[in-house]
């Protein structure tokens, strides 16, 4: 899942069309253009040049593990290709908001695991998690819930990367929220979890706040960490999708992330809440 060295948008002049004819003439990676440079003008004197100089950057930042550098050099539309280098910097995590537009409950999963945060009971320690990871990648997350985790707090940290994958699955020529595009790929939910939307996390958090209702407040946790977790399977079987499409031959196509993997973990967590 490693596509940032077969991209050429590097620097002024190299688009997406000239990325594709470069691809066409079978000029798929970095080492590829720096071979056919050698000895010819690909492009022009000028573009050939400038980004042999971006490819030389892009590459000493990739082994530095320059994330900042790279996503300066990477158009923000592309960052996508940042990820395989490192998945492990990311933090899927999606919101619940009540009918004020202030966080109830969010789901975060990042290399330390999974977690819940919850108003009233430990959201004020949500910005330092988050600020452990550059890149989040979230579902519709730069409209709704980053804003809203923005107006929530005093100071909120913010990403060197955000992957939000309501546009990325363009690429993927996918449509729908998430909940469709997970029915989509067959990732779907568990039944107790399939149906359940945004007003019904309005309905399961007032249940509990006004009824003290645990069962409405496990349900609650447990959907929302499943918005969270789901974003790494969509954003990886997504990827593979838009590779599948730009026709790059030669990869070795590996398994997305199984959530089978941290279910466990999630359950463990639902059934310790107790209040």
């Amino acid at each position: 899942m490693r596509f940032l060295e077969r991209t050429f948008q590097l620097t002024k002049g190299v688009g997406p069309w000239r990325e594709r004819d470069l691809w066409a003439r079978e000029l798929l990676t970095w080492a590829d253009f720096e071979a056919a440079a050698r000895g010819a003008v690909v492009m022009n004197e000028r573009l050939d040049r400038e980004l042999l100089e971006a490819i030389a950057q892009a590459r000493a930042a990739l082994g530095r593990r320059a994330l900042g550098e790279l996503a300066a050099l990477v158009p923000a539309r592309e960052h996508w290709r940042l990820y395989g280098d490192f998945l492990d910097d990311a933090a899927f995590f999606d919101i619940e908001a009540d009918g004020d537009n202030v966080p109830t409950v969010v789901g975060v999963m990042d290399r330390a695991g999974v977690a819940t945060f919850r108003r009233d009971r430990d959201l004020a320690e949500l910005p330092a998690r988050l600020s452990k990871s550059p890149i989040w990648v979230t579902f519709n997350g730069s409209v709704f819930d980053v804003p809203v985790l923005e107006a929530a707090f005093d100071a909120f940290p913010k990403p060197v990367v955000h992957l939000d994958l309501r546009f990325l699955i363009r690429h993927a020529k996918l449509k729908g929220g998430l909940k469709g595009v997970e029915d989509a790929i067959g990732l779907g939910r568990p039944p107790h979890l399939r149906g359940l939307k945004g007003l019904d996390a309005i309905r399961l958090w007032r249940e509990w706040t006004i009824n003290k209702e645990l069962g409405a407040l496990r349900l609650l946790v447990e959907y929302n960490l499943y918005d969270a977790i789901n974003l790494r399977s969509v954003l990886e079987w997504t990827l593979w999708r838009v590779a599948e499409l730009n026709a790059w031959p030669g990869l070795e196509k590996t398994a997305i992330f199984e959530r089978g993997d941290v279910l466990y973990d999630v359950s463990r967590l639902v059934l310790a809440i107790d209040g």
